[in-house]
């Protein structure tokens, strides 16, 4: 997570556009689940059909089982931005399985779900194709986290405790290391100040 960058606007936009054609909608949802959500990569991949949809329609909540959570202390539920919705029922309506108990992100092997090598591989190809590039360590699945992390410290007024929440974390200091503030913007403030 240290030194993973957020995503630009406009480079939300390339991996938007990108993943538009429908031999991307797996790939699509793991990158808009993961903006809209900000949920760690373990936690997308463990979703099954029932924490997201009943009788094949996505809900507007979803359920994060406790565990599947970092230090699996809790499991929670979470409302589900339209465009995390939408992407949502597109790649369901291709799925096979549409058992409550079935893998959202299906493994090759029957009742597995995908690897976390393989999410993390197939995030790093959409990123490249997209013309997103970065040190191994700076564009990765917690640029996805820290992007969402970014958009809700704004939406919420720059308050630490909430986005905290939000975030799920701990401690607000964790929250603190996922904002990421440009060094040019500290510099106008100080010289305003």
């Amino acid at each position: 997570m240290r030194g993973c960058l957020p995503v630009s606007d406009s480079e939300i936009s390339r991996l938007l556009d990108l993943l538009s054609s429908p031999a991307w909608r797996r790939e699509r949802v793991l990158i808009v689940l993961g903006l809209r959500t900000g949920l760690r990569l373990t936690s997308m991949l463990s979703l099954r059909l029932g924490d997201v949809a009943i009788a094949g329609e996505v809900q507007n909540r979803i359920r994060i089982r406790r565990g599947t959570t970092k230090g699996r202390r809790a499991g929670y539920d979470m409302p589900l931005h339209l465009q995390a919705a939408i992407a949502l029922q597109e790649y369901l309506d291709t799925l096979l399985d549409q058992t409550p108990s079935a893998y959202l992100f299906p493994g090759r092997r029957p009742e597995t779900r995908l690897s976390k090598t393989a999410g993390w591989r197939a995030i790093k190809r959409i990123f490249a194709a997209a013309g997103i590039a970065g040190a191994p360590t700076e564009i990765g699945t917690h640029s996805l986290r820290k992007t969402f992390a970014q958009r809700i410290y704004t939406a919420l007024g720059h308050d630490l405790v909430r986005t905290s929440y939000a975030m799920r974390h701990a401690s607000v200091s964790t929250t603190i290391e996922y904002l990421s503030f440009r060094e040019e913007e500290v510099d106008a403030a100080i010289l305003q100040a």
